[in-house]
């Protein structure tokens, strides 16, 4: 297959397509994907060694298409898959390693579920908001590494942030006015030199998070 489950355009294919009302084979896709996950972790004793998004965009996937994330599947000593807590509040190496991204889906995913973290995780929710918060730059943007706003990261941040809005209204504030300065003439956004529906999309449900 060109495209198999567990793949980053089908998975957020599939959550489109499932978030939009669209009727599919949803269950033949959710299994496609266990059969994914457990290969994963039958080669390498985990869903992704370097990346943790992995675990996000595919525990995200499995929600919007009415699967359980937290028990997703079978290691090879038996023990269940929990993709969210494996790929956030207890993720086992950096989330944000891989840059900025990581710790804002780790958020995004936890809120998504509404998933509570326990007292004794690696993470807590706050340890993602602060990481994220922090990260920002003095411009008001945010990065995928130090350094450079750049508007998809940005609106990424945002969203994540949303749900603590009072608490950080002035951070918010601030990464709206860099991307309003951000805007083209024409309402749209550029990724590099080139205008970009996803960054884009990524702003519009950035601001619809905000209400």
């Amino acid at each position: 297959e060109l495209f198999p489950a567990g793949d980053s355009v089908c998975d957020w294919l599939a959550i489109a397509m499932a978030l939009s009302g669209t009727r599919e084979s949803y269950s033949d896709y959710l299994a496609e994907l266990k059969a994914h996950v457990e290969d994963a972790y039958a080669k390498n004793g985990c869903l992704d060694c370097n990346k943790a998004t992995e675990y996000h965009r595919i525990a995200l996937t499995v929600l919007a298409l009415g699967g359980d994330p937290t028990h997703f599947g079978t290691k090879p000593d038996g023990s269940a898959i929990d993709l969210i807590a494996e790929g956030t509040y207890n993720y086992a190496r950096d989330p944000g390693a891989q840059g900025l991204n990581g710790w804002i889906w780790a958020l995004l995913t936890l809120d998504a579920g509404d998933t509570e973290v326990p007292a004794d995780a690696l993470y807590s929710r706050e340890d993602m908001v602060n990481a994220i918060s922090v990260a920002q730059e003095s411009d008001g943007g945010f990065g995928l590494i130090p350094g450079k706003s750049d508007v998809d990261i940005t609106a990424m941040a945002l969203q994540a942030l949303s749900p603590y809005a009072v608490e950080y209204e002035r951070q918010i504030n601030s990464a709206l006015n860099w991307l309003s300065l951000e805007m083209s003439d024409q309402c749209t956004f550029f990724y590099g030199n080139s205008e970009s529906s996803e960054s884009l999309s990524q702003v519009i449900m950035a601001v619809t998070a905000l209400d």
